[in-house]
């Protein structure tokens, strides 16, 4: 059970904020390093998805002025009133995000749906683990804590707890997948030399994690087990 703890607080470290009742823990929380780096990220790429008031104004003003030299009498190029067609159909025309962006907010939210999602099952495994050891209460008699104790290590067992706990860190492996996956999206629409470079790092980490994760599939005297592998 202390390893389960262990693994949970660690998590919850990791993922998001920690309210941890041990006294190791700083009882004001922790802010989570994972949560911490997806949120800066979030800040800089919903506002992708919105219309850009900025430009907006500058095509409005520009049409404007333009407006007021014709009715001035002055005399409009081509290639100013070609300018002026494009800008007055891009004001017109609704706005609508590119795939490369909306994809890029999607990895990134689901990450974050994901990290919370692990952050709140890991509250609750606390909470059952901390019920779970309360078997051993100093008013009963040592025959009924026992009994108590074989009842819950069965119903810990028939209702498959441990495996349930082991998976837990498979939603913050899909988060970080998610997490890489919007941000190398990312950098293909900023750079493509910067991106070239950090796909191939991104696909050596993801190709090892893969690698090491379907090791012990395949040979069973394996080291590399997870809590998962061994469930």
């Amino acid at each position: 059970m202390e390893d389960y703890v262990d693994d949970i607080d660690t998590l919850l470290v990791f993922v998001g904020t920690s309210f941890l009742q041990a006294s190791r823990a700083d009882p004001r929380g922790q802010t989570g390093l994972f949560s911490a780096i997806l949120t800066a990220f979030l800040v800089q790429t919903y506002s992708m998805l919105q219309v850009n008031n900025t430009d907006t104004t500058n095509q409005l003003l520009a049409i404007s002025v333009a407006t007021q030299l014709r009715t001035a009498g002055t005399v409009i190029t081509d290639t100013l009133n070609q300018t002026l067609t494009t800008l007055s159909n891009a004001v017109s025309t609704p706005f609508s995000p590119s795939s490369a962006t909306r994809w890029i907010n999607i990895s990134f939210f689901m990450s974050l749906i994901l990290g919370l999602a692990a952050a709140l099952f890991s509250i609750l495994a606390k909470q059952w683990i901390r019920e779970y050891l309360k078997w051993n209460s100093p008013l009963a008699l040592p025959r009924e804590n026992v009994l108590v104790r074989q009842i819950r290590m069965e119903a810990w067992r028939d209702w498959q707890v441990s495996a349930v706990l082991s998976s837990i860190p498979i939603l913050l492996e899909l988060a970080m997948i998610l997490f890489l996956a919007g941000v190398t999206i990312l950098l293909w629409t900023l750079d493509d030399f910067v991106a070239r470079i950090i796909t191939v790092f991104v696909s050596l980490f993801l190709g090892a994690f893969a690698a090491l994760s379907v090791l012990p599939i395949f040979t069973r005297r394996c080291p590399y087990r997870s809590p998962t592998a061994w469930a």
